[in-house]
């Protein structure tokens, strides 16, 4: 007899390197699957900017703070158990996340914080005992002359409770390494029916939508700008690297979109929300995908000089058709859809956020001590007015061929 499937527990948990027992248990299709059908396969990089992941030898105490990586170009954070396992396939092979390093620095501070009943940090069974009580799990690499932390975060906005202890990791993190490149990416709903699965958003705006248990809070729909995306950057996401994947994803372009007009949005939520046909969640004409901790990151960054911040989401999901008005069943199909295609379409958001560090420091010298700080181009975060509502599709995405001849 099957388990309850959680499609909750699906979006964030199920890691398609290495199905769960629950997941199978409960008969979600993709946990039957074999990884490779699931994970992306490496992509053609450019001979000079191929990541290699950095091995520390020794391994780093989990009770370690991250001083060591002061210095580091960037810092590349990722949210779900399927987002994690699609990093470190691309960029740090041979090390899977089963052997990132754990960080629990500090961590009687954030015990008292972490109070939600679902939340995976005080999950304790056997399937996240590696999570439990455990902020992020992370490993270093290079992208060419960059050095660059990966960071897959314990601690998630819309499980943790009301003392959003993500806030306080993601400032930590940052204080620690003092980046010049911050990016926050992974997977998302999309919304609207002309943001097709696999497709990017890396445009100008992450908003908050919250309607649940921060609806109340004063930040509840507060909106930030990100950094924009360079002409360099733009130039080196190409038709190359970004169709090998695309062309396994159903429905997908042969070249996935990249959504990165000013206008175009993030929207962080306080619950697993999603666009259907019915506009059930009421996020049509908010941005073009839904996720939840974008919009904290870019609080908990506000202030910080001379640092480029970007947000990069893959549609793991689209718009769901719900013609009979059955939202459970709209989930479900949200969530199969994922469960099968979400490492798939990371590798378009990971290859973004590559694009991203190796167009900034491509022209630095590498220097592997920890205290080299290469200049980078900056750029200053900026809170918006609280309540801009634009158009889902009101400004179309700017591609890397329309850049050329400007």
């Amino acid at each position: 007899m099957h388990q309850p499937l959680s499609y909750a527990d699906v979006r964030l948990n199920y890691d398609p390197a290495a199905p769960q027992q629950r997941f199978r248990d409960a008969g979600l299709e993709a946990a039957f699957e074999q990884p490779s059908a699931l994970l992306p396969t490496v992509p053609p990089w450019p001979a000079d900017a191929v990541p290699q992941p950095i091995a520390l030898s020794p391994a780093p105490h989990p009770t370690d703070d991250l001083t060591r990586f002061k210095g580091y170009d960037a810092v590349i954070v990722t949210w779900t158990a399927a987002e994690a396992a699609a990093l470190a396939t691309l960029m740090t092979p041979a090390h899977p996340v089963s052997s990132w390093y754990e960080y629990r620095h500090n961590i009687a501070a954030y015990i008292p914080l972490v109070t939600g009943h679902n939340a995976p940090f005080n999950e304790n069974t056997e399937e996240m005992a590696r999570y439990y009580h455990t902020l992020a799990l992370y490993f270093p690499c290079t992208i060419g002359n960059a050095k660059v932390l990966l960071v897959k975060s314990g601690l998630h906005l819309a499980y943790d409770g009301p003392a959003t202890p993500v806030k306080k990791l993601m400032a930590e993190i940052a204080a620690a390494v003092q980046p010049k490149i911050f990016i926050t990416t992974g997977t998302g709903g999309g919304i609207g029916s002309d943001v097709l699965l696999g497709d990017v958003i890396a445009g100008g705006i992450v908003r908050f939508d919250c309607t649940t248990q921060f609806k109340d809070e004063p930040w509840a729909k507060a909106a930030f700008h990100a950094s924009p995306l360079s002409k360099a950057a733009i130039d080196a996401i190409t038709p190359g690297l970004l169709s090998l994947n695309a062309s396994r994803i159903p429905g997908a372009r042969a070249v996935p979109k990249v959504w990165n007009a000013p206008g175009n949005a993030i929207v962080t939520t306080d619950c697993f929300a999603f666009d259907d046909s019915t506009d059930y969640y009421k996020l049509q004409g908010l941005g073009q995908v839904c996720e939840m901790g974008d919009a904290m990151v870019a609080s908990a960054l506000q202030g910080i000089s001379g640092l480029t911040w970007h947000a990069v989401r893959n549609a793991s999901d689209p718009q769901i058709a719900n013609p009979n008005n059955n939202i459970k069943a709209a989930d479900e199909q949200a969530a199969q859809i994922y469960a099968k295609y979400g490492g798939l379409t990371t590798a378009a958001s990971v290859i973004t956020s590559w694009a991203i560090v190796h167009a900034a420091t491509k022209s630095a010298p590498l220097d592997l001590p920890s205290d080299s700080k290469p200049e980078v181009q900056t750029f200053k975060l900026g809170r918006l007015a609280p309540d801009p509502v634009l158009p889902h599709n009101s400004e179309p995405a700017v591609t890397h061929h329309q850049l050329k001849t400007l």
